[in-house]
C-alpha cells in the first residue's frame, strides 16, 4: 500500500542508489572506458556549442563516477573532475531526462549547496542525461552560470540533442575501440598460427599478407615477399603445368581449391604440405583475392609410408596364424579375419560383417558376448571372453578365448580394433571334469553338514576348511596347527582328544581316527559338540598325512536336554503369562485353555465348553466367517502357521481386540491332528495407533496449511520488496505477526481464538508504544483458526502502513478499529473498521496497489470469502473488511476427519 509523496521526500539529496542500480549504472559507465581519458576535440565541440546555445559562462560534458565526476570536456571551469558531494548533477541523474534549476538560490535541493552559498556562487544549472540504450544515466550534458536565468524550450531541446550527440559519440568511440582491439587479436591468431603458412593474396595472386608461420614454414619473410607472386613456393613443374592458376579458378568456382602436394622451401628444399585455397570476399561479397592455407606433412607421409610397410609384413603373418585374428573400424564393425577364421566357421566375407560372425556362437552363450562386445565399444576399452564358436566341419562347438582392444591414434581417440580368438577346448574340458569333480565333492560335504581336514605330518601343516573353522569359532581366513585345535578343545575332553590323533598315527595302529569331543571359542565361550572321523596314510610304515570328516553333532546331543528345557518353560509360561495359550486336539475337537481366559478375559472354566465351537461362538459377528476361512484354510492345507486378528467376547459383554497366532501339528499322511496357539490382547495397541494416526493427520494438516500461509507471504514479500533489508524486516515482521496468532491458536487447542486478543496480538508491536493512539472496540466474536490467522495478518499490515506513511507515522496520528456483528439479509455478517485520523495528509490514491493490499485481499478476502474495500480519504486510510459470520466461526477445513 502506497501514498503521494513530495519529490525528494523519499530519499536523501544526491544518492542515486536508491532510484537506480547503481551498480548497473557504474557497470555501463565503465563499459565505455571514458574516465581519466585525454581531451577529445568531438567532445569539447559538444561543451562549445553547450555554452554558445544557452549562452552561460559554464558547460560541461560530464561523467558521473564513483565517489567524483569526470569533466571530458568543460568551459569556463579551467577543471577535470570534482568530488560528488556538492554536485548538480548527482541530482540531475535521479530525473527522467532532464534537470532545470533557474535559481539555486531558490530551489530547497540547492540552496545549501557550499557551491551556491559560496564560491563560486552558482545559481543556474540545466542539465541534458546521458543515458544508454538500457537506460542507465551515466552523465550530463549541462550548462551553469552564476545568475539565475531562463532558458526557451528551444535551448532546452537544444540541449537534449547534444546529449544524444555525445551518446553517439560514446557509442561510435566504443565501437572504433572494440574494432581496433578485434583487428589486433586477430592479427595475434594469424601470427600464433606458427605451424600453418597463411598467404593472403590479390586477384592476380601477388602476395599482401605474410604471416609469421608462412615465414617458419617456407623461409621467406613478409618484406620479402610483399607485392610478389606466390607461385614461388610451388615446383617448377606444378608452375610450368599452372598450377597455381588452376588453384584460384578452382576456388573461385567452388569456393576453395584443395592444395596436397610437393611445394619449395627459400633454400629450395622439397617438402610435402597439404592446404587450401579459398576466396577472400569483402563486405559487399565480392572477391578481393585468396587466402591460402599450407600445412608441412612431409614427415607424417613418412611416417604413413612406413605404416603401410608395416601394415604389410603384419598382414602377412596374420595370414598365416594358426589362432582366429581380426580387425574392425571405430565402430566396432568387423573388416577382416584372417583365413582361419574362414576356415573354421566356414563363413564368407560378406557373412562376417555388422552382427554376423555371432552366428556361429552357441544359442545359449550368443546374448551375453554380444553385450560384452558392445560394452567394450560403447566405453573404449578392452575385453576378454571366453566364447563356443560351431566348426563348420562337424557342427561341434570348441571354447575360445577372445580378446580385443582398441586402437588409438593422436590424442588418444579410438581408431581401429584388433582382436584375436585362441581354441582353449581342451583346457576347458580338463577345467570342467576337475570342477564337476569337486562339485560332486562339495555337493555329499554340504548334504551331511560335514568339514574336510587335511593334516600333511611331514610338513607339520594342518587345513581346515571353512566348516570346521566355524565348529571352533574362527573366522574363514583364520590360519591354524594342531596348538591351535588343542588349544579350542574343551579341557575336559582334551587328553581324549588328544590321544586319539596319536592313536590314528602310530604305525603299530590301523590308521582310524575317530573322537568326539568339545571346541570352546576363548572370546564367547560357545561350545559345540563335534564328531571326527579320518585315515591316516603311511608311507613304508611311516605316517605322511591324516585326512577327514568333521561333523557338528552339537544338536544331537542337546536335543533331549534341550526338549526337557523347553517343557519346562512352557509350563512355567503358561502359568505366568496373561495371554490366553490354548491346546486343540482336531481329531476330538477339543480345545484347552490356561488360566488366562479367566484373568484376561474374565470367562471362568466351568462356564468355557471345551471345544472350537464355543471359541468360534465368542468372535465377534462380522470378523467370525473370516477367522474360520483363514484357520481351516491351513489345518485343511500343508500350512504349519495360522495368524491373525479379530475381536473376542469377554465376560462383560465388551470386545477385546485380538491377535492369535497358532501352530500345526501333522501326522502321517502330512493331515492336521493337533493345534497350539496363543491369543495376545491388543486392544491397548489398537487404541494407541489410532490416536496417533489422527495426532498425525492434524498435525499434517496444520503444518501443510501454515507452510502454504508462510510460501505465500515469503513469495509477496520477495515480489514487492526494494531491497534485501527491507525483504527481510518485511518478512520477519509479518511472521512474527503470524506467530502471535499461532500462540493464541494454541492455547484454545486451535479450536477458536477471540476476536480481542487476535487483535491485540497483531498490534502489540505498535501499542507498546502508541497504546492510546489505536483505539480497539467491538463486541467479543470467537474466531475460527483460518479466521484468526487472516485477520491478524490483514491488521499487521495495516498497522505497519500506518506506521511508515499514516496516521501512526506523526505525533498527532489516530487509529480507530471497530467491529461489530450486523444481522440482516441472509444472515449475520461481521463487520470491521480501519480508520486513520491526523496522519499526513492524502493527495491522491496511489498510482499502484502496494503488496499491503494485496496480501490484506489475499488473506483476508480470498481465505474466509469476505470482501475488503480500501478509500484514500485526504484525512486518512479507510479499511473496511465484510464477511458472513459463518465463515468467521466455520471449521470445515481445520479438522481432520
Amino acid at each position: 500500500m502506497e501514498q503521494n509523496t513530495v519529490p525528494g521526500r523519499d530519499h536523501a539529496m544526491g544518492q542515486p542508489s536508491q532510484t537506480t542500480n547503481e551498480f548497473a549504472r557504474l557497470q555501463a559507465l565503465a563499459g565505455y572506458d571514458i574516465l581519466d581519458t585525454p581531451r577529445e576535440r568531438e567532445f569539447d565541440d559538444v561543451a562549445d556549442l553547450a555554452a554558445e546555445i544557452c549562452g552561460t559562462a559554464i558547460a560541461v560534458v560530464n561523467f558521473i563516477g564513483d565517489g567524483r565526476q569526470f569533466f571530458k570536456a568543460e568551459v569556463g571551469l579551467g577543471v577535470r573532475e570534482t568530488p560528488l558531494e556538492t554536485s548538480f548533477c548527482r541530482q540531475a541523474i535521479l530525473q527522467s531526462d532532464f534537470l532545470y534549476v533557474p535559481d539555486a538560490a531558490r530551489d530547497p535541493r540547492f540552496a545549501c549547496n557550499p557551491l551556491v552559498t559560496g564560491e563560486p556562487g552558482l545559481r543556474f544549472y540545466a542539465g541534458a542525461l546521458l543515458k544508454t540504450e538500457d537506460g542507465h544515466p551515466v552523465g550530463t550534458v549541462c550548462v551553469l552560470d552564476t545568475r539565475p536565468r531562463e532558458l526557451t524550450e528551444r535551448q532546452q531541446a537544444g540541449l537534449r540533442r547534444l546529449a544524444r550527440q555525445t551518446m553517439a559519440l560514446l557509442e561510435a568511440r566504443r565501437n572504433a575501440r572494440a574494432q581496433q582491439i578485434q583487428k589486433e587479436l586477430q592479427e595475434r591468431i594469424l601470427d600464433s598460427a606458427t605451424d600453418y603458412a597463411i598467404i593472403a593474396m590479390n586477384r592476380s595472386g601477388r602476395v599482401t599478407r605474410w604471416s609469421a608461420g608462412a615465414e617458419r614454414v617456407l623461409g621467406w619473410r613478409e618484406e620479402e615477399m610483399l607485392g610478389d607472386p606466390a607461385h614461388v613456393f610451388f615446383t617448377p613443374e606444378d608452375r610450368e603445368a599452372g598450377q597455381p592458376e588452376i588453384e584460384m579458378e578452382l576456388a573461385l568456382k567452388e569456393g576453395f581449391a584443395p592444395d596436397e602436394r610437393w611445394h619449395l622451401r627459400k633454400g629450395g628444399e622439397r617438402f610435402w604440405a597439404n592446404g587450401e585455397l579459398m576466396p577472400l570476399k569483402g563486405a559487399d561479397g565480392t572477391v578481393q583475392g585468396f587466402v591460402k592455407i599450407l600445412r608441412d606433412r612431409t614427415r607424417q607421409r613418412a611416417e604413413a609410408a612406413e605404416r603401410s610397410a608395416s601394415e604389410l609384413r603384419f598382414r602377412s603373418l596374420v595370414e598365416v596364424s594358426p589362432q582366429v585374428v581380426w580387425f574392425g573400424n571405430a565402430a566396432g564393425d568387423i573388416t577382416y579375419c584372417n583365413p582361419t577364421w574362414y576356415a573354421y566357421t566356414g563363413l564368407t566375407p560378406g557373412d562376417t560383417g555388422g552382427d554376423g560372425w555371432a552366428g556361429v556362437i552357441h544359442p545359449e552363450h550368443r546374448e551375453q558376448v554380444l553385450g560384452v562386445w558392445k560394452q567394450a565399444v560403447a566405453t573404449q576399452g578392452p575385453y576378454e571372453v571366453e566364447i563356443p564358436f560351431r566348426r563348420a566341419s562337424d557342427g561341434a562347438y570348441r571354447w575360445f578365448l577372445a580378446r580385443g582392444k582398441p586402437v588409438r591414434g593422436e590424442g588418444g581417440r579410438v581408431e581401429s580394433w584388433i582382436g584375436i580368438a585362441i581354441d582353449i577346448h581342451d583346457r576347458r574340458q580338463a577345467e570342467d571334469d576337475l570342477r564337476q569333480a569337486r562339485e560332486q565333492l562339495r555337493l555329499a560335504v554340504d548334504a551331511t553338514g560335514t568339514g574336510v581336514f587335511d593334516y600333511d605330518l611331514v610338513a607339520d601343516e594342518l587345513k581346515w576348511d571353512a566348516r570346521i573353522l566355524s565348529f571352533y569359532g574362527l573366522p574363514p581366513d583364520a590360519p591354524v596347527d594342531l596348538n591351535v585345535h588343542l588349544a579350542r578343545v574343551h579341557p575336559d575332553d582334551l587328553a581324549r582328544a588328544d590321544e586319539a590323533v596319536r592313536a590314528a598315527v602310530d604305525p603299530d595302529g590301523d590308521g582310524v581316527y575317530d573322537v568326539t569331543y568339545r571346541t570352546v571359542a576363548p572370546e564367547d565361550g560357545t561350545e559345540r559338540w563335534v564328531s571326527a572321523k579320518g585315515q591316516t596314510l603311511f608311507d613304508d610304515g611311516r605316517p605322511v598325512r591324516l585326512i577327514g570328516f568333521a561333523r557338528d553333532v552339537t544338536e544331537g546331543r542337546r536335543a533331549e536336554q534341550v526338549l526337557r528345557e523347553t517343557e519346562e518353560r512352557y509350563r512355567l509360561v503358561s502359568r505366568a503369562t496373561n495371554d490366553a495359550i490354548w491346546d486343540w486336539n482336531l481329531a476330538a475337537n477339543h480345545l484347552l485353555w490356561n488360566e488366562a481366559l479367566q484373568t484376561a478375559h474374565g470367562h471362568r472354566p466351568e462356564d468355557v465348553e471345551p471345544t472350537g465351537d464355543w471359541w468360534i461362538g465368542h468372535i465377534h459377528p462380522e470378523d467370525r466367517a473370516r477367522i474360520h476361512a483363514t484357520i481351516h484354510a491351513v489345518i485343511d492345507g500343508t500350512g504349519t502357521v495360522w495368524t491373525d486378528e479379530y475381536r473376542f467376547l469377554r465376560a462383560d459383554g465388551s470386545y477385546a481386540d485380538i491377535l492369535d497366532r497358532g501352530y500345526v501339528i501333522r501326522g502321517e499322511g502330512g493331515r492336521a491332528v493337533r493345534m497350539i496357539g496363543a491369543m495376545f490382547d491388543i486392544t491397548e495397541r489398537k487404541r494407541a495407533e489410532e490416536r496417533q494416526r489422527l495426532l498425525a493427520g492434524e498435525l499434517q494438516h496444520r503444518v501443510k496449511n501454515t507452510l502454504a500461509l508462510v510460501q505465500a507471504i515469503a513469495s509477496q514479500t520477495l515480489r514487492g520488496a526494494n531491497d534485501v533489508n527491507e525483504m527481510r524486516e518485511a518478512f520477519a515482521a509479518r511472521l512474527i505477526s503470524l506467530g502471535r496468532a499461532h500462540d493464541i491458536l494454541t492455547q484454545a487447542n486451535w479450536t477458536e481464538a477471540p476476536i480481542g486478543e487476535v487483535a491485540e496480538g497483531a498490534l502489540s508491536v505498535h501499542r507498546q508504544a502508541e497504546a492510546s493512539r489505536i483505539r480497539i472496540s467491538g463486541p467479543n466474536v470467537l474466531l475460527s483458526a483460518k479466521a484468526a490467522l487472516s485477520l491478524a495478518l490483514a491488521l499487521h499490515e495495516l498497522a505497519t502502513n500506518a506506521a511508515k506513511y499514516g496516521a501512526l507515522s506523526n505525533e498527532g496520528g489516530m487509529v480507530d478499529l471497530r467491529w461489530l456483528v450486523v444481522h440482516a439479509g441472509d444472515g449475520p455478517r461481521f463487520c470491521l473498521t480501519w480508520s486513520e485520523q491526523g496522519g499526513p495528509p492524502i493527495l491522491s490514491p496511489p498510482v499502484r496497489r502496494g503488496f499491503g493490499s494485496r496480501l490484506i485481499e489475499r488473506s483476508f478476502a480470498a481465505e474466509v470469502g469476505g470482501e475488503v474495500r480500501l478509500t484514500y480519504a485526504p484525512t486518512g486510510i479507510v479499511c473496511r473488511l465484510e464477511a458472513p459470520l459463518a465463515s468467521m466461526q466455520e471449521r470445515r477445513d481445520e479438522a481432520v476427519a
